[in-house]
């Protein structure tokens, strides 16, 4: 029995269209190969859309151009969370140990737009004249050394005086005391801690920043101190005037 013209050219067709499913098939695969290999490596975004918009028309090749819709996601970038959050957070859990070393006698703190100040009156610090620390102020100064270390933030530390003139042979000028007791403050809580000397300043003003007037011997011993500013609100620690 013959088959009619018209049956044979129906299954011609037929046979003729299944290559254009294997056809397909490749060209997809070869646009999900593409957007993988471009997705794992730093993308050029403009590139990417140039690619983005050819390869919407190559993959309708078949269909006379026809364009699919392909989006590309912005690259997910981590924001940094300032240190003055992160201190934020530690601060609460350190408001007792601050607490403890602000009622030690001649210590006090409190808090400022900067951060946190740490007052220390020299006389529980130094002896009269000298820079050298007296032993009695080890335990007080461990104290903030570790409050320090848990904060990780930048320390300014500053060394006053009273007005009255000094002037010896290993200091000079009250400049010159405040300096050197700023100093060896920095030293000990760098040594004793173990902190980064790089997050330590220190500065002596002399008697040019007083807290009270040099007029009666308890207000000239409430000026004779030295400043740990603990520097929680951004900034650095250089020696600037707050």
């Amino acid at each position: 029995m013959k088959r009619s013209v018209a049956g044979r050219t129906e299954e011609q067709n037929t046979n003729g269209a299944k290559w254009l499913t294997t056809f397909n098939d490749l060209i997809t695969l070869l646009m999900v190969f593409f957007v993988l290999a471009f997705s794992m490596g730093t993308v050029d975004r403009k590139k990417m859309k140039e690619f983005a918009y050819n390869l919407q028309g190559g993959i309708g090749v078949l269909e006379a151009g026809n364009r699919v819709g392909i989006s590309i996601k912005p690259e997910f970038k981590q924001k940094k969370v300032p240190q003055s959050a992160l201190n934020n957070g530690i601060l609460n859990k350190t408001d007792d140990s601050i607490n403890s070393i602000a009622s030690e006698d001649g210590v006090n703190a409190n808090r400022t737009d900067e951060g946190i100040i740490i007052r220390l009156n020299s006389a529980i610090l130094f002896d009269s004249g000298v820079a050298k620390i007296n032993g009695r102020a080890f335990e007080v100064l461990d104290k903030i050394s570790r409050i320090i270390k848990r904060l990780r933030c930048p320390v300014r530390i500053e060394g006053h005086t009273d007005n009255v003139p000094i002037s010896t042979g290993q200091f000079p000028s009250n400049w010159d005391l405040s300096v050197a007791r700023a100093v060896s403050v920095l030293k000990y809580i760098v040594k004793s801690g173990k902190i980064q000397a790089c997050r330590l300043c220190a500065a002596g003003y002399g008697d040019s920043r007083p807290i009270a007037a040099n007029d009666t011997p308890d207000n000239r011993a409430k000026n004779r101190r030295v400043e740990i500013i603990l520097i929680t609100k951004g900034g650095e620690a250089g020696c600037q005037k707050r």
